[in-house]
């Protein structure tokens, strides 16, 4: 895997809007502040304002602002301004080739799974799994999430174990045991859409994250089974869970009288596999978010609730 170079003090991040659009302007001028605050220079890609329905502007649109921000030598690192819909309908307009020339820290999350799974197979690049414009742009931003991202794209050395939650440090166990090998994952139903397609994911004695939101539990069970009958929960060394924040159930319908819990979905599908599985770790939707790169070395010991990264992320 290609690592990207390290963002210096002063890096300059360019902002770009691959999925949906922010619906309030404010969204975007809290979330520089903080970015600022941190120490980083921004530059918004052309289009980031654009909206066009659920969409931040034309697919062209989008593209184009994404790829611009990898070749731009003004531009460092990339973050994006959220996730919603969208993010696949870029992959037929990116020159992979280019970025690839040209590899940079990329981060975001949920719906910008689709573009993480892309990168990692088309242009063998490290990309972070991390917060997003509109993840620091909440009254009181996380001081959890604002140091998990600075030390995963500006620091020397290996992540290490993940920081618990500061709100709830309790994970679960659900099979012991330790996994090492490459970290992979990302949003549960968008990692389940690329079964198929030319991103799809490669589990093959990896570690594998995932996470979701506001999902129910027959969703959740819809995914990974989708994903078990690929072949893809097997071939997997390990698992490492999310919060998987709002997800459980919700309808009182006539078809869904006695809903399964998120926990004995999990139990069914997961637990039988035998492999090391933790659940709970704050990656993905939740108010603290861990910055997870993905493609680096990680060990996951079950028994003593630990995701540890084992090597750095970035180069230089």
């Amino acid at each position: 895997m290609i690592k990207p170079p390290r963002l210096q003090p002063g890096a300059t991040l360019g902002l770009c809007a691959p999925a949906s659009p922010l619906f309030k302007r404010s969204e975007l001028s809290r979330g520089l502040a903080v970015l600022e605050q941190m120490g980083f220079r921004v530059k918004l890609a052309p289009h980031a304002r654009a909206r066009h329905g659920y969409l931040a502007g034309t697919d062209r649109e989008r593209a184009q602002d994404l790829e611009g921000l990898f070749l731009d030598p003004e531009v460092d690192g990339i973050m994006c301004l959220r996730g919603g819909y969208g993010s696949v309908r870029l992959l037929d307009y990116l020159d992979f080739e280019r970025i690839a020339q040209h590899p940079k820290v990329f981060i975001g999350f949920s719906d910008i799974t689709q573009l993480h799974l892309a990168l990692a197979r088309r242009c063998n690049l490290v990309t972070f799994y991390g917060p997003m414009v509109i993840s620091l742009a909440r009254p009181e931003p996380s001081p959890y999430t604002m140091e998990a991202l600075r030390r995963a794209v500006c620091g020397q050395e290996p992540l290490g174990p993940l920081a618990p939650n500061p709100d709830d440090p309790w994970l679960e166990c659900l099979v012991p045991g330790e996994a090492e090998g490459e970290l992979v994952g990302g949003c549960l139903a968008l990692v389940a859409n690329s079964l198929g397609t030319p991103e799809e994911i490669d589990t093959r004695g990896r570690i594998l994250f995932l996470e979701d939101v506001d999902e129910e539990p027959h969703c959740l069970d819809a995914c990974l089974s989708q994903l078990l009958r690929a072949g893809k929960l097997h071939q997997a060394a390990g698992f490492a869970i999310g919060e998987l924040a709002g997800c459980g159930p919700r309808r009182l319908e006539p078809s869904f009288p006695s809903n399964l819990s998120v926990e004995d979905v999990l139990e069914e599908l997961l637990v039988p596999l035998g492999k090391p599985t933790l659940y709970g770790l704050p990656i993905g939707h939740g108010r603290h978010l861990a910055t997870l790169p993905i493609g680096v070395r990680a060990r996951l010991d079950a028994g003593r609730k630990e995701l540890a990264i084992l090597e750095t992320a970035t180069s230089g």
